[in-house]
């Protein structure tokens, strides 16, 4: 559990994996990891469905998700979101929520997800 050890985060394409349940607790660890003014990369398929798919969990995101979950998430704010096309061969009418997130220069590192 490192506390303020790192600069950056890279989380592309990874977190999608997490139940909306999991997601701002796993984004509040991720958070207490940063220094402060530390940068969270992360990246979601666009859109709305949560569930299992081709044998493993999918919790596709848009941009109103993404801000509900940070928005309990103590100390993290969204610099930047856009969308893109997938890269990968005969996939690119599958679009991808891409966001930049940035830990608070101010934020302590406290317990990381508020409950209001």
């Amino acid at each position: 559990d490192d506390v303020g050890a790192f600069d950056g985060i890279w989380a592309s394409a990874s977190l999608l994996h997490a139940t909306s349940g999991e997601l701002p607790g796993i984004l509040a660890k991720a958070t207490r990891a940063l220094k402060s003014n530390g940068v969270l990369y992360v990246s979601f398929k666009l859109g709305s469905f949560e569930g299992e798919r081709n044998g493993r969990w999918f919790n596709d995101m848009d941009e109103v998700a993404l801000r509900e979950v940070i928005s309990v998430v103590d100390g993290l704010t969204i610099e930047r979101v856009r969308m893109s096309a997938d890269v990968r061969p005969g996939r690119s009418r599958e679009m991808w929520l891409n966001a930049i997130l940035r830990k608070d220069m101010t934020s302590l590192d406290g317990e990381g997800v508020s409950n209001g």
